[in-house]
């Protein structure tokens, strides 16, 4: 059974991913822990984790999705060219990423998003100083945007990426355990869908 990649970094968001790492352990669905470095990482949370193997130690066919969650600051991770060359090594259609709050901002950076649509815990007003334009934009449900008309869903999925803003948190993990045909069980998290 091919596995999930799951990126951990700097104050990376422990609740935001919490439901769907229960959800995969329940189906039995294995994972691996990456981060830049085997060194103790502090969660937003102040958790601290240590990952299982290094984004270099990356072997691409022994996987079929990747998990990211949001971060309290990304931009130390978002900037850093060996993180996004490990985030665009599974920019493949047979690979499902699910990607939630900030997050996205890795997938937007890479171009990875490009005529998608997808949500992402952020405003277009505060992307603008990082460099992306209205047209790079023209397809987000951004923070502002779903609290004034919310995404039915709670999650948008486009293809092969499922985005999500941090409180889709739940139906955003039921959405990914879908995609990876995974038997899921929404009343355990509290949902009846």
């Amino acid at each position: 059974m091919k596995k999930v990649a799951v990126l951990i970094y700097d104050k990376f968001c422990i609740f935001e991913f919490g439901v769907a790492l229960e959800m995969l352990a329940m189906a039995g669905k294995p994972i691996t822990i990456f981060a830049k470095n085997l060194e103790p990482i502090r969660s937003e949370e102040g958790l601290m984790a240590v990952a299982e193997k290094t984004i270099d130690e990356l072997n691409i066919n022994e996987y079929d999705s990747l998990l990211l969650t949001g971060a309290a600051d990304l931009r130390e991770a978002v900037e850093d060219e060996n993180i996004l060359a490990f985030i665009k090594r599974f920019d493949r259609s047979d690979i499902i990423i699910a990607a939630i709050s900030i997050a996205p901002l890795f997938l937007m950076k890479l171009g990875m998003l490009d005529g998608k649509r997808f949500m992402i815990g952020s405003n277009k007003e505060d992307l603008f100083e990082e460099g992306f334009t209205l047209e790079d934009m023209k397809l987000m449900v951004g923070w502002d945007d779903n609290l004034k008309d919310p995404v039915p869903e709670g999650y948008i999925q486009d293809g092969n990426i499922i985005t999500s803003v941090s409180y889709g948190f739940t139906r955003w993990a039921i959405a990914f355990g879908r995609a990876l045909k995974l038997d899921v069980y929404p009343k355990s998290f509290g949902l009846d869908i």
